[in-house]
């Protein structure tokens, strides 16, 4: 597809690993897929999230990430360019939303990992199981 002319600073590439792009990330404007909301919590970058009113989950996660104050969520159905640039700013200049991206990546990095759960839940059952 032809884009035409683009800034001196852009570069065009056809692919690029999500957690690449996070790490050297100020901010980013996403859709509120989990994997892209994850991935860039886990980087502690701030978020301005506009999920797709129709999905059931991109909503509801872009909700609790405001909530947990790592994004700005508008809601879908009034999204307009004056929210997304209101919202970048935010998520650019605000102390607010990096101090809460740092939170929310240092409360998921204090989470078990699956391995521990697992063995956790073996115990639980061992040690509960009928004679």
């Amino acid at each position: 597809q032809d884009l035409g002319a683009v800034p001196s600073n852009v570069r065009l590439v056809d692919y690029v690993p999500l957690h690449a792009l996070a790490a050297t990330s100020t901010a980013t404007i996403n859709h509120g897929g989990p994997g892209t909301v994850f991935t860039m919590a886990a980087h502690a970058v701030p978020q301005v999230i506009v999920g797709r009113a129709r999905l059931f989950d991109e909503p509801v996660l872009a909700r609790r990430m405001a909530e947990a104050g790592a994004a700005v969520a508008p809601e879908p159905e009034r999204v307009d360019p004056r929210a997304l640039y209101e919202g970048a700013v935010r998520a650019l200049e605000g102390e607010s939303l990096t101090r809460g991206a740092l939170a929310l990546r240092e409360r998921m990095a204090s989470q078990h990992d699956p391995a521990e759960i697992v063995e956790c839940l073996e115990r639980h059952t061992i040690e509960r199981r009928p004679a």
